[in-house]
């Protein structure tokens, strides 16, 4: 591995223990000015469309698991399981995240993350409704 697969590991892993934390500031630096995150079958840009989704956002646990990390130069995807624990209900959301990536001021940065949830269907931009 090396180490450029190492600090995309590390951003994929700051990105949920800032989340997690509330750290909602510290979770929009690790994305470009320019960033768009999909999820929910909504798109969010830029910095303040992330602090938003970010502060309305359901409060939980994030449990990254195998990421698959394919590097180009300065850019790079990532796909990554992740199983959101929603908090009070406990809620189990399986789900995976699929990232572009790019080294921005020579640092790993995400440019685009889109969130897929796992259901009996396939995946979804929306997770299953518990029955």
């Amino acid at each position: 591995m090396t180490d450029d697969h190492a600090e995309i590991r590390e951003l994929i892993t700051d990105y949920a223990l800032a989340l997690d934390a509330g750290d909602i500031e510290g979770c929009v630096q690790l994305f470009t000015a320019d960033a768009e995150m999909a999820v929910y079958g909504r798109s969010f840009a830029g910095h303040d469309g992330l602090r938003k989704m970010f502060s309305d956002a359901p409060h939980g646990l994030h449990l990254t698991g195998v990421s698959r990390i394919d590097i180009h130069d300065d850019t790079a995807t990532a796909r990554t399981q992740v199983l959101f624990v929603r908090a009070g209900d406990l809620q189990l959301r399986p789900a995976l995240y699929d990232d572009e990536l790019i080294r921005d001021g020579g640092q790993w940065r995400f440019r685009r993350r889109r969130c897929q949830f796992i259901t009996s269907g396939g995946l979804s931009d929306r997770p299953e409704v518990a029955s």
